[in-house]
């Protein structure tokens, strides 16, 4: 199985140019080894020995499982969107010329995990990108195996990069002369667009998991809340491809977060309607895992018949004994990307923590979305009223206050990251950023958790890289070498890709023993 310990990708050899970069393959170089990190172990030498296995665990996030032909995407407005401040970044990402194929990627990393022994696999939310049933479907069948259906409306692709579509502004592979392939070198592989629209047989994760959830997956592109008007539009028969005339000089964010549907009622065509692309809101959700049945792991996949009533998304799941997992609900319905937790949760939280506090209690890894840096959204709460909402301090506070957390696994951001956090009295958490599937690097983690002879807990992270071939080759149409293309893409992206956005992370950030004192006991 290919994990980082045994190679590292990177850009290899141009093999086309445009007029502005080249187009280029990916090579192999030899593996990173373990990097050793005592930030919370005061005098501790930073030995890593053996010990007694505790939890073996992966993390996977930011999936961004995209209906690419949906009438509910902002995809045209992201060709004035890059070239006007007013969007605030609210566009940057609905067109990636790999999107077609995050489903194969997605399957091959599932089938690179299946081959490292796990006891779980922990999802951290954006696991679809436009919060519509269809691409809940299309999630839930790669985790638990089974038909994928990538693209709506019957599997026949009718969007952006299809030929007849015609805008040169999209990178079009059936046809010669967009943009992407005169300015960036892409290639020309006629016949790509249908083979990554066919549907195909998931394997599946092959060990219990839990899910998150991220605001891709409960707001219209990660930004606007969930409303009848934008559902209908969704399900219907018309997709925009350019913004309405006469927008005047309002800030379009601001537009997407009030009147959203306003954005939508520009030029457009005619594409076919499907009811399965409706917008879901979180008992939806909830509904939709507990629904599920024959994998591995929990019913609901962590979610209960609790959260059903209740309608929330947050809760506990123990996945071996001596470990329990606290997942939160980190997104703020009302709109914006970044998030928080309201008061219930909070307390919750709280609750679920108070009087583990010794070493015979369950240590403890806190699982959600959003990481500290992107916890502070407060869009549509009043002056007054921030009071009815947590960020990042005073969830960090919750967490370090019980020195049974040791973990606390999130992404968001799409890059590979390791932060420790100290308690006033020594000891702390870890809190792990990975980096997402949908964006170079396309990586996964996986974290060991071991206690050392001397009482020490030992947290082994390693990145791993899918098993799908580094080349996809000149003719792809396997599920494999559409995983391969997608990476070679993402790489490639002239927005994201490559180390210009430094999403791969330091050396400390990746493959590295992360070092925790042992609890004691509260007296």
């Amino acid at each position: 199985m290919r994990t980082t310990r045994d190679r590292v990708l990177l850009a290899g050899d141009a093999v086309a140019s445009g007029t502005e970069t080249a187009y280029r393959a990916l090579a192999a170089a030899p593996g990173e080894a373990h990097a050793i990190r005592a930030d919370l172990c005061a005098m501790h030498p930073g030995d890593v020995g053996p010990g007694r296995p505790i939890l073996r665990l992966a993390h996977l996030t930011d999936m961004h499982l995209a209906d690419t032909q949906s009438p509910l995407r902002l995809d045209f407005a992201m060709q004035v969107g890059e070239r006007s401040p007013g969007w605030g970044g609210a566009v940057t990402y609905t067109f990636r010329p790999h999107e077609l194929m995050t489903a194969h990627a997605v399957d091959a990393m599932l089938r690179t995990l299946r081959g490292l022994d796990l006891d779980l696999c922990v999802v951290t939310g954006d696991s679809t990108d436009n919060a519509q049933a269809n691409e809940l479907a299309t999630y839930l069948a790669l985790m638990d195996g089974g038909e994928v259906a990538p693209v709506s409306a019957g599997g026949v692709y009718r969007g952006p990069q299809s030929a007849e579509w015609g805008d040169p502004w999209y990178w079009v592979p059936d046809v010669p002369g967009d943009r992407y392939q005169r300015r960036w070198g892409y290639p020309r592989i006629p016949g790509l667009t249908a083979a990554a629209a066919a549907p195909f047989r998931a394997a599946g994760a092959g060990t219990p998991w839990i899910g998150c959830l991220g605001n891709h997956d409960v707001l219209v592109g990660g930004t606007t809340a969930v409303s009848d008007e934008l559902d209908a539009i969704a399900v219907g028969g018309r997709k925009a491809v350019g913004l309405p005339a006469g927008l005047g000089d309002e800030r379009e964010l601001e537009l997407y977060l009030r009147d959203p549907v306003r954005l939508f009622s520009g030029p457009g065509v005619d594409v076919p309607a499907d009811p399965e692309r409706r917008l879901l809101r979180t008992r939806d959700i909830v509904r939709a895992h507990l629904g599920r049945g024959g994998a591995p792991g929990p019913a609901g996949r962590g979610y209960t018949a609790d959260n059903l009533r209740a309608g929330t998304a947050y809760y506990r799941y123990d996945p071996v004994p001596g470990v329990r997992v606290l997942v939160l609900d980190t997104n703020h319905r009302q709109g914006m990307w970044d998030g928080n937790v309201d008061r219930a949760q909070l307390e919750w939280l709280a609750d679920e923590l108070r009087g583990l506090d010794g070493p015979d209690d369950p240590l403890v890894v806190i699982a959600s979305h959003h990481a500290t840096p992107s916890l502070g959204n407060a869009y549509g709460v009043c002056p007054d009223d921030h009071a009815a909402v947590a960020f990042a301090a005073e969830l960090l506070e919750v967490a370090l206050s019980c020195p049974n957390v040791v973990l606390w696994l999130n992404g968001h951001h799409h890059a590979n990251r390791v932060v420790a956090h100290h308690r006033p009295r020594g000891g702390g958490l870890y809190e792990v950023t990975t980096a997402s599937m949908i964006d170079w690097p396309t990586q996964a983690r996986v974290i060991e958790l071991v206690r050392q002879p001397d009482g020490v807990l030992r947290m082994t992270s390693t990145i791993v890289d899918h098993d799908a071939p580094l080349d996809p080759g000149p003719d792809p149409r396997s599920p494999g070498e559409l995983a391969s293309l997608h990476r070679r893409l993402a790489a490639n992206d002239v927005w994201r890709g490559g180390a210009r956005q430094g999403l791969t992370g330091t050396p400390p950030d990746r493959n590295v023993h992360l070092l925790v004192p042992p609890v004691r006991p509260v007296r």
